[in-house]
């Protein structure tokens, strides 16, 4: 009994060092799709957010959909087609992404406000805080149209700070407007990324169906606790990194390199796994450091 309770204040001790670094910090974190299908999932990361708030620590949460816009786009007869983790995206795809985004990002916020007591706000892109503009996929000498797919290329500062004045809890859907006024679907990995390096946070934490980045993605023992960018690299030009998890890495590489001091990749599976990779010296994913 006595060896229990001192592993449990060995716990609240190592918490306690992590809690002292980031309080008053800002984290983003991208929620994949394929996790907030599962009801129990979502809310551990409503209540892992809840957390951070609690301990002093802000987030900056970005929605992803994919799994649940793709189900809602086979409904109507459309088939999703993806390239090198991008959605290409028609008219029609671009409503059904913005309804179920914005869905999603309602559902968090009221989720945080009513049940868990944290002041959050979710933002709309019509408030332009930020600005995309059109993108094209290039293969070989080919140009390809993705549609309606931007990249971001500003991001307000100034007015997402002044917004967590008020917030401890920031809900951003990717979707944002060009400069002539069309709004485009941004990949949620991309958009994290440019809120995390234009933002100068502390952490970039992206939520996934998997436990990181592993050698053999079938076999959960190759995973890699700390992946430096230039190993980053060669897996994705070996294609061991494929798929989904391409953005998520090239977004890490990114903004580590731009400033961001650590990028995680861990899974929504495991209950609670932010407050585990946060506030553990082991953690449980991946880490891209420099």
């Amino acid at each position: 009994m006595e060896d229990v309770i001192t592993n449990k204040a060995k716990v609240l001790v190592e918490a306690y060092r992590y809690i002292q670094r980031y309080k008053g910090k800002i984290f983003v974190l991208k929620a994949g799709g394929s996790i907030l299908k599962i009801k129990e999932a979502k809310e551990n990361f409503l209540f892992d957010i809840s957390f951070l708030s609690a301990v002093g620590i802000k987030s900056l949460v970005v929605c992803g959909g994919g799994p649940l816009i793709t189900e809602e786009m086979e409904k109507k007869g459309k088939k999703a087609e993806f390239i090198e983790g991008i959605r290409v995206t028609d008219s029609e795809t671009l409503n059904i992404a913005r309804k179920i985004l914005s869905d999603i990002r309602d559902e968090f916020v009221n989720f945080l406000r009513e049940k868990m007591g944290v002041k959050a706000e979710g933002l709309e892109p019509e408030e332009r805080f930020l600005i995309a503009r059109k993108i094209h996929y290039q293969r070989g000498e080919e140009v390809i149209d993705l549609g309606f797919v931007g990249q971001i290329e500003y991001a307000d500062v100034d007015y997402i700070k002044k917004k967590f004045e008020e917030n401890d809890v920031l809900v951003v859907i990717p979707l944002a407007y060009s400069k002539e006024g069309v709004i485009y679907n941004v990949n949620a990995d991309l958009v994290a990324y440019s809120l995390a390096t234009n933002m100068k946070v502390e952490k970039l934490i992206f939520l996934t169906n998997v436990s990181g980045v592993m050698r053999n993605p079938e076999n959960q023992d190759t995973l890699i606790p700390i992946l430096k960018i230039d190993q980053a690299e060669n897996l994705i030009n070996k294609g061991i990194i494929d798929g989904g998890m391409i953005p998520k890495v090239k977004a890490g590489i990114k903004s580590v390199k731009e400033g961001v001091e650590k990028v995680h990749i861990i899974s929504g599976n495991i209950p609670h796994s932010i407050l585990l990779e946060v506030f553990t010296d082991e953690g449980i994913g991946t880490e891209i450091v420099k």
